[in-house]
């Protein structure tokens, strides 16, 4: 076992971070399993697995559209069907305790709190699963690493698309392993330019329907051999491809080389065998799992589905191992191939070579003009106008007769819709405005997003769609701000409209915390209110607040300038478009306090724990607050703490109900104030807080767990070289793929 950090015991809780003890399961479809007892990992209340964001949202991002886009992607899982899964999207949150089970949270972290961002991390996203020995999930949580890595919800270049991760990571939180389909969701690599990751494969949604059935399903059993000696492949990577040539399902075979691949509709399939070495490599996996590659690559027969039997096709054989190999880790999957138009694709490989043929498992898509170049093939991609969207699979053949077949690795999408106008550009911050969407290439299962706003074609209070070039919504309320009008297909690519919406509303403040500081400047002042928007300046007695941001619509943070002592003072936000609010601040000679660390953070709910602060600027008769506002400060209950000196308090923690607190430090004469959002977490008395599953304590020693953290979707950006060369016409050299551990 190799520990991504130290076992910590956390109220009785022994946590471990585990990298490459998972297994992928060897019946139906890629599962996240516990190496050292073989079970796979399951939600044992699946229907409602609770999702919430936290409302800070990435650094990169000011206007929370981070949460229509993590919304999208809650969304897209919903849509699988077939299945008794279902997120539940919780909305925003303030509290960034993660760690604890009784909330499953979406959260940026910009600056290692998680302590899985050390250094110059690699890693762009994680998902720590903790669960029972039995498998069963407690947690699931997905952590954005904003220290490292920058975020996008409008294409920005060179940014990673945030609903695009978010669906992969959710793959992980339903207790999916990485696909060998390289066009799949939950293929394990990135790249900022792909956002097709959006929408899930057929893959995906056979596997839910495999692990959390809402019906029987059909099945396809068997076992795959090698024709030289008879003996089993182990892990070899069994698909399966629907009539047109669709992937529609896949699996690993287990050791002896038997397979279950689940979830499948009535059909004909063809059965694929492929080699788990590239672009998907076992590297790619939870680790544990014997993964054979010296076999080739074939079709092991033809198989129809009837109802909810097994069918089973007894031993089939594949041949000896090939040189050829299509696909590399460096192309950017899945290979987008446009109805109605003609793409052109370099793919790397090996053995690639002059006289080979490449076919298309849709024979409706055309291949032509084809350049070999050993490494890698260039070749154009015509799918006919109307195409059904899915993903195909590319078989290349040597004038040898050896084989290789890249699954999965083209995703056919209708043309990417375009937004030429909105009717009228601007409304009223609470909705019922009227607004027409004129573009091109608008299809069912559409949906239009403004602002914080998504509007589902066919759905109540969505949009309707006219015709291919015409939507018409009415808006809901909506926060302040200009808003780009983005019209995304059910494939995952979008059209926008660049501010094409603006939505006018006055600033609101409602409250500040503290309303004091010291006029050394530094003090971390929360604001409350409404319609608060990027681009506000925010002054204290006409001095501008250099150190401001917007972290939601409702949320604004400043670390305050230096200022003169005295007040209170006019503190007012002024809005893009002029408009402004006000409240009081004041500042006082005597130095801010300023907690910084909470030992221990957890304690039982029953209170009476010694717990000591670590801060600066304490003083006698400083007051401590457990439970307090993380937005207004208001609430909570004030204990008097024993003052050790101007570093250190101690105070016994009062009774208090389960969960996480915020823990304050008040000068109590002076208003002055430092707040830790998630300071001290109360504990109930079996140590497990109750999450998007039953709580059911387990015999024996009950609070044993472990936690997943090297199979959540941890994208490990390789730098190894600065540029990739796709130049039409000549080979790739030094591509350097984005990695997915």
């Amino acid at each position: 076992m190799r520990l991504l950090s130290d076992p910590r015991r956390r109220g009785g809780l022994l946590r471990f971070v585990i990298v490459a003890t998972l297994v992928a399961s060897a019946t139906a479809h890629v599962r996240l399993r516990f190496v050292q007892n073989g079970n796979d990992l399951y939600w044992s209340d699946p229907q409602a697995v609770s999702i919430a964001i936290q409302e800070a949202g990435s650094d990169n991002i000011s206007d929370a559209s981070h949460v229509t886009a993590i919304g999208n992607a809650v969304d897209s899982w919903n849509a699988a069907g077939r299945t008794t899964f279902g997120l539940v999207n919780a909305g925003v949150t303030s509290r960034t305790d993660w760690e604890s089970n009784d909330i499953h949270l979406v959260t940026f972290d910009e600056n290692n709190s998680s302590g899985f961002f050390t250094g110059s991390s690699g890693t762009v996203a994680i998902t720590p699963v903790s669960f029972f020995e039995s498998g069963r999930i407690v947690d699931a949580d997905v952590l954005f690493n904003g220290k490292n890595f920058s975020f996008t919800t409008s294409g920005r270049s060179g940014r990673f698309d945030i609903q695009d991760v978010m669906a992969h990571e959710l793959g992980h939180v339903a207790g999916l392993d990485h696909s060998g389909v390289c066009g799949s969701t939950m293929f394990p690599y990135v790249d900022s330019t792909v956002i097709l990751h959006r929408s899930l494969s057929r893959d995906e949604g056979s596997a839910l329907a495999s692990i959390y059935p809402s019906s029987s399903q059909g099945r396809i059993s068997g076992r795959v051999c090698r024709q030289a000696d008879g003996t089993g492949v182990s892990g070899a990577h069994v698909s399966v491809r629907d009539a047109g040539g669709r992937v529609v399902a896949a699996a690993l075979a287990e050791a002896s080389g038997s397979f279950v691949i689940g979830g499948l509709q009535p059909g004909t399939f063809t059965v694929i065998a492929d080699p788990l070495d590239q672009p998907v490599s076992a590297s790619n996996l939870g680790g544990g799992q014997s993964v054979a590659t010296d076999f080739e690559a074939g079709v092991l027969g033809t198989v129809e589905v009837v109802g909810s039997e097994v069918q089973s096709m007894g031993t089939v054989h594949v041949g000896a191992d090939v040189s050829v190999r299509l696909g590399r880790a460096s192309d950017r999957y899945p290979l987008r191939v446009v109805a109605g138009e003609t793409t052109s694709l370099v793919i790397g490989g090996v053995g690639l070579l002059a006289g080979s043929t490449i076919l298309a498992s849709d024979p409706n898509v055309g291949v032509s003009n084809v350049l070999w170049f050993g490494s890698s093939v260039r070749l154009d991609l015509t799918a006919p106008s109307g195409a059904l969207p899915g993903h195909i699979d590319l078989t290349v053949t040597t004038s040898s007769g050896s084989q290789d077949i890249l699954v999965g690795g083209l995703e056919v999408t209708p043309p990417s819709p375009t937004v030429s106008s909105v009717t009228p550009g601007s409304g009223d911050p609470s909705g019922g405005d009227t607004v027409t969407v004129a573009g091109t290439g608008f299809r069912r299962g559409v949906r239009v997003v403004i602002g914080d706003r998504v509007y589902v074609d066919g759905e109540v209070g969505g949009c309707t769609l006219i015709d291919e070039n015409t939507l018409t919504l009415t808006t809901s309320a909506t926060i302040a701000g200009e808003h780009d009008v983005v019209v995304i297909d059910a494939s995952g690519v979008e059209g926008r409209g660049s501010d094409a919406f603006t939505v006018s509303a006055p600033p609101v403040l409602e409250s500040l915390f503290p309303s004091v500081g010291s006029v050394a400047g530094g003090t971390l002042v929360r604001l409350t209110g409404q319609d608060l928007v990027a681009g506000s300046v925010i002054t204290i007695d006409g001095v501008v607040q250099a150190n401001a941001s917007v972290v939601s619509p409702g949320r604004v943070e400043l670390l305050t300038s230096a200022g003169l002592p005295g007040g209170p003072y006019i503190l007012e936000l002024t809005s893009p478009a002029g408009d402004s609010a006000q409240l009081a601040f004041a500042f006082v000679p005597e130095e801010d306090p300023v907690l910084g660390a909470v030992s221990p953070r957890r304690g039982d709910r029953s209170g009476g724990l010694q717990v000591t602060l670590h801060g600066s600027g304490f003083e006698a008769g400083d007051l401590v607050i457990i439970g307090a506002s993380a937005a207004s400060g208001a609430g909570g209950v004030a204990v008097e703490p024993e003052f050790v000196d101007a570093n250190t308090l101690r105070f016994t923690t009062p009774p208090g109900s389960t969960g996480t607190k915020t823990v304050t430090v008040m000068d109590a004469d002076t208003q002055q104030a430092s707040m830790l959002e998630a300071g001290f977490t109360y504990t109930g008395p079996d140590g497990v807080e109750e999450g998007g599953c039953a709580a059911v304590v387990i015999p024996g020693p009950p609070d044993w767990r472990r936690v997943v953290g090297g199979s959540g979707w941890i994208l490990v950006l390789l730098l190894l070289g600065a540029h990739r060369m796709r130049a039409a016409g000549s080979p790739p050299r030094g591509a350097i793929p984005t990695v997915l551990a």
